[in-house]
């Protein structure tokens, strides 16, 4: 009897606590916690030379661009989530903060490449690519910028870069059996 007793009071506590999670759920989505992206327009005719980014992009294969911001804490945390690490297909563009060096302080701080890191002093990076929004990634796909869009984590950050990852596999893929 008591071995019934302990399983179903067992199944009702496992119940409540499924039930309990999908509230926690339901309840982040009506908030807004989620972290989901949002689209972000491009300029259609525009070069990334032209927006005022490195002119190696204008025959790179694929990369992101992520713009941050001094002002910004979403910014400041997935700066210092790189820890460093700026990979080769990963171009940063820092809008400085309060102070005339801000941006400087950011990229110091957390040791971001200043080889793949550029200080957008004037705004006009960002306003070349008609973005107002930090943080943000533009894709950058054989030369042209394909799509953009906020950046609310670290994880979407990856998830960017992970789909212009596997897009450029696809295609090699896809490219692949015609050669052979």
């Amino acid at each position: 009897m008591a071995v019934v007793l302990l399983g179903t009071l067992l199944l009702l506590l496992l119940g409540s606590q499924v039930e309990m999670y999908r509230t926690i759920e339901q309840l982040r989505e009506y908030s807004g916690l989620v972290d989901r992206p949002l689209p972000l327009d491009l300029p259609a005719d525009r070069t990334p030379s032209r927006a005022g980014l490195p002119a190696t992009l204008d025959t790179a294969v694929r990369g992101v661009v992520l713009l941050l911001s001094d002002r910004c804490g979403t910014c400041r945390s997935i700066a210092a989530s790189l820890d460093g690490s700026v990979h080769p297909d990963l171009f940063l563009v820092v809008e400085p903060g309060q102070g005339a060096d801000g941006a400087g302080e950011l990229a110091l701080s957390y040791r971001l490449d200043p080889e793949r890191t550029l200080i957008d002093r004037d705004g006009k990076i960002a306003s070349g690519l008609g973005l107002k929004v930090t943080p943000a990634a533009v894709v950058i796909e054989h030369g042209r910028m394909t799509r953009a869009s906020s950046i609310p984590s670290i994880r979407q950050l990856e998830l960017v870069r992970a789909s212009v990852r596997d897009v450029a596999g696809s295609r090699q893929a896809a490219v692949a059996p015609e050669n052979v």
